[in-house]
C-alpha cells in the first residue's frame, strides 16, 4: 500500500515520487509499534506500545554483490545480497519523546532471500522469505552496532541486537509457497509490494547490558518491538546517494510526518 502524504513530506529532500524503476530506491514506511512479551522485559521499551513509527531505507540491489548461501533448515536454497541497503533511519514516537535509529557504517546492508526453505518444527512446510536483516556483533573486544540510538530518557547500554524488514510466506510441501520463484532475484521492492506473502513487517530486537563482560550477546535482557500496519511508499531517486545534508532534510521530513500522525491519533482517541 502507498501513502501520498509520506511522499509529500519527503519531496523537498529527495525529489518527485515516480514508479519504482530506478536502480536506487528510497523505501519509506509508516506503521504502529507493539512491544512483544519477554521473559527479560526492558523497561525503556514500554513507551513504544502503540507508538507511531516512520522510517526509510535507501536500497540499491543492482549494485550489491550476491552469494548463494545454500539450504535453509536443510531444504531449498538461499542467497545473500551484500551492500544492498545504503542508508536507513527509523523514528519511533514514544510517550517519552521521539527516538531515532540511524544506520551506521557497521551495517553490511544485507538482504537475505529464501526459496522453499525448511521450517523448524514442521517438516511438511516450506518457507519463502526476503528481507533486510542486520544485527550487532562483537569483533576484537568491541561491540559493532548497525544502528545508533538517539533519544532522551534511554539507558546508555540499550542497543539493537537484530533487525528484520521484509515479508515471508509459508506453504505445505504439496503446494509450496510461490512468493520467491528465483532465489537470485534482486527485485526487493517487487517482493515488498507483490500479491503474495505475509503483510510487510519490521521487527527490532533490543538488548540491554554490556556484552563485553562475558564476551557474548547471549544472556543479556532482550525484547522485541514489532511494527505492523505498514504503509509503504517507494521513491526512485536516480543514481546518486544522498549527501548528509539530504539525509538531514529526510530526518526533518520523517519527523514532521510522525508528529502529524501522532496528533491525528490523539485527536481520533478523543
Amino acid at each position: 500500500m502507498r501513502t501520498g502524504f509520506v511522499c509529500a513530506a519527503l519531496v523537498a529532500a529527495i525529489g518527485v515520487c515516480v514508479p519504482a524503476t530506478a536502480a536506487q530506491q528510497l523505501i519509506t514506511f509508516t506503521g504502529f509499534a507493539g512491544v512483544s512479551p519477554s521473559g527479560t522485559p526492558i523497561a525503556a521499551l514500554q513507551q513504544f506500545a502503540g507508538a507511531t513509527v516512520v522510517g526509510a531505507f535507501l536500497v540499491d540491489t543492482a549494485a550489491a554483490s550476491q552469494q548463494l548461501t545454500g539450504p535453509v533448515g536443510g531444504q531449498g536454497e538461499s542467497a545473500l545480497l551484500t551492500g544492498a541497503v545504503l542508508g536507513g533511519q527509523i523514528d519511533l514516537f514514544g510517550t517519552n519523546g521521539p527516538v531515532t535509529l540511524l544506520r551506521t557504517g557497521n551495517d553490511f546492508g544485507n538482504i537475505f532471500t529464501v526459496n522453499n526453505g525448511g521450517v523448524g518444527g514442521n517438516p511438511n512446510n516450506r518457507l519463502d522469505q526476503m528481507g533486510y536483516t542486520t544485527g550487532s556483533r562483537l569483533v576484537l573486544g568491541s561491540l559493532l552496532q548497525p544502528y545508533e540510538i538517539n533519544g532522551s530518557m534511554l539507558p546508555p547500554d540499550l542497543f539493537i541486537g537484530s533487525l528484520f524488514f521484509g515479508r515471508t510466506l509459508q506453504g505445505p510441501l504439496a503446494n509450496p509457497p510461490a512468493m520467491i520463484t528465483d532465489v537470485t532475484t534482486r527485485d526487493f521492492a517487487g517482493v515488498l509490494t507483490g500479491p503474495l506473502g505475509t503483510p510487510l513487517f519490521l521487527n527490532i530486537v533490543f538488548r540491554q547490558g554490556n556484552p563485553l563482560i562475558n564476551g557474548t550477546l547471549a544472556g543479556l535482557p532482550l525484547q522485541a518491538v514489532g511494527v505492523g500496519n505498514l504503509q509503504l511508499n517507494i521513491i526512485n531517486i536516480g543514481g546518486a546517494v544522498p549527501e548528509p545534508s539530504s539525509w538531514a532534510m529526510l530526518i526533518i521530513g520523517l519527523g514532521l510526518v510522525g508528529a502529524t500522525l501522532r496528533r491525528r491519533r490523539g485527536m481520533a482517541a478523543t
